[in-house]
């Protein structure tokens, strides 16, 4: 996980256990789209953090 702050790293753990109970009643559909919401806030914050990182 690209993430360094704890509560970040809490909110896709919880994230991800929404994700598994979705997938184990059958909502597969809502989890694809819930995956591809995760990746992109990990890799936006990624992003952001290298350029915060840059600048100082």
């Amino acid at each position: 996980m690209m993430v360094d702050n704890i509560w970040l790293k809490w909110f896709f753990v919880l994230f991800y256990l929404v994700m598994g109970i979705l997938l184990y009643t059958g909502q597969s559909m809502v989890v694809m789209y819930m995956m591809v919401v995760g990746m992109f806030l990990e890799a936006l914050y990624g992003l952001v953090e290298s350029y915060i990182k840059r600048k100082q």
